[in-house]
C-alpha cells in the first residue's frame, strides 16, 4: 500500500522541480517521483535528507495519520532520527528565509529580529560545538548559539551556516575561536577547506565535526588535511555524513 506523504506539496511550495531536488538530495528525479508516489519506501533518512533540502521538518512531509507514534515507530521504519524533533517554524513572507540546517544538525525555530533600514540582517545562525578531541573534532550539540549578519557571500542562500573553529589543528589557517562560514551548495574542490560530518555509531553522540583542507576522495575514502601538527587524516567514505564548503573572501565570484 502507498504511503501518503506531502513532499509533492513541500517540492512545489520551494519552487523546485524534481530535478532540482533530486540534485539537492543527491538523487535522480525518477526516485523522487517514487518517493513522492509512495511506491518507494518514505524511510527516516530520506524524510532527513528531503527536509533539509527543502527547509521544513521531516513530521512535516508527512500527512497526519502517518506520523511517528510515541515510541518512535514509523511503520517498519525507525522512528525519526535526532534532525528535527522541534515543529517547523511557519512559512513567512520574510525578505530572508529561515536558515535550512544543515545535514547532521538539529531543527531551530526561525529566529527574526527587525532589522534597522540600511543594516545587515542578522539571520544567519551559528550552530553550536563543544571541544572533542586532539583532532580539532567536535560533537554538533544541535543548537544555535546565536545569529550572525550574513556576510554578501552568503546572500540568498538558505542553507548557509557558520561554526567556530574548535582547538589549533589547522593553524595557522584558521585559529580556535575564529568564525567561519559554509555553503553547503559550493562544490568541493582539492585545496578548499570543509566542514565535514562523519558518522560515530554512538548513539548519544550520532555525528562528529571536522574542520579540514579537502585533499582529494575516491570510491572508499576521505582524505583530508590538518596543519598542527601536519598530516593526513583517512575516513571511510562510508562514514562520511556531508562535506560542506567554507566559503571566504577568494570564493566571491
Amino acid at each position: 500500500m502507498a504511503m501518503q506523504n506531502r513532499i509533492r506539496e513541500w517540492r512545489e511550495r520551494r519552487g523546485l522541480t524534481m530535478h532540482e531536488l533530486g540534485q539537492r538530495v543527491g538523487t535522480e528525479a525518477s526516485q523522487i517521483n517514487k518517493l513522492e508516489k509512495g511506491s518507494r519506501r518514505l524511510t527516516a533518512e530520506w524524510m532527513g535528507r528531503l527536509a533539509r533540502a527543502l527547509d521544513c521538518a521531516p513530521a512535516d512531509l508527512l500527512v497526519p495519520d502517518h506520523l511517528p507514534t510515541a515510541g518512535g515507530e514509523l511503520g517498519e521504519t525507525a522512528g525519526l532520527p535526532p534532525l528535527a524533533p522541534h515543529p517547523a517554524a511557519p512559512l513567512s513572507p520574510a525578505t530572508h528565509p529561515a536558515p535550512t540546517q544543515p545535514t547532521g544538525f538539529v531543527a531551530e525555530p526561525a529566529h527574526e529580529t527587525a532589522t534597522p533600514p540600511g543594516a545587515t540582517p542578522r539571520d544567519l545562525p551559528v550552530y553550536g560545538a563543544a571541544m572533542g578531541g586532539d583532532d580539532g573534532a567536535f560533537d554538533f550539540n544541535g543548537t544555535v548559539n546565536e545569529y550572525v549578519a550574513r556576510p554578501p557571500i552568503l546572500a540568498g542562500v538558505a542553507n548557509g551556516y557558520a561554526v567556530y573553529v574548535q582547538g589549533e589543528s589547522m593553524e595557522p589557517r584558521y585559529f580556535a575561536g575564529e568564525l567561519v562560514h559554509v555553503n553547503p551548495n559550493r562544490p568541493i574542490t582539492p585545496g578548499c577547506f570543509v566542514v565535514v560530518q562523519i558518522r560515530t555509531g554512538d548513539p548519544h553522540v550520532p555525528t562528529r565535526g571536522l574542520i579540514k583542507q579537502f585533499v582529494r576522495r575516491t570510491p572508499t575514502r576521505l582524505h583530508l588535511r590538518q596543519f598542527n601538527p601536519r598530516g593526513e587524516l583517512e575516513h571511510e567514505l562510508g562514514q562520511v555524513l556531508s562535506i560542506h564548503r567554507i566559503v571566504g573572501a577568494s570564493d566571491y565570484g
